[in-house]
């Protein structure tokens, strides 16, 4: 009987240590669609959040960014091939703000599709300093999910 309440116990343990460990996600990001966008990624990051920290509980996520989501990572858009898509301008004023908050407030980390980034010519010049661009997406996705990050896709 003793050893079964240590078992018992043992599991418990590891169930509430499991719940206390770090929360992880990685946003795969690749719609372009600003609706889309602030619901599903900027809301969806603030809630998680404050539902984690209001837990006493660690929340790390991280966005790769690919499809067409690129040009809403992109400070310089005269020097951008989305300098003539007038739409984008707009889009970004009201987005902009948002994404910054999530890295300087929630430390989320952007991480940019390096294949996609040089397909439509956007130099790393013109990208916002907390975006990196270094890999390609599904090694940034392969990589984020093997360091225990849940996969959510933001399409």
């Amino acid at each position: 009987m003793q050893s079964t309440t240590r078992i018992i116990a043992g599991l418990l343990f590891s169930f509430m240590m499991l719940f206390a460990a770090d929360q992880r996600a990685v946003f795969d990001l690749t719609t372009g669609d600003e609706a889309t966008i602030e619901k599903h990624l900027i809301k969806n990051i603030e809630g998680l959040a404050r539902y984690y920290k209001a837990n006493d509980i660690t929340f790390k996520a991280v966005v790769v960014i690919s499809g067409n989501a690129y040009k809403y990572f992109v400070r310089d858009l005269e020097n951008s091939p989305f300098k003539s898509e007038t739409d984008v301008a707009r889009v970004q004023k009201k987005l902009a703000p948002m994404l910054a908050k999530l890295h300087r407030d929630y430390q989320v980390e952007f991480d940019m599709c390096q294949a996609g980034r040089r397909a439509r010519n956007i130099d790393m010049n013109v990208l916002y300093d907390y975006v990196q661009s270094d890999k390609n997406k599904s090694v940034y996705l392969i990589m984020w999910q093997n360091r225990g990050y849940a996969y959510l896709p933001v399409h």
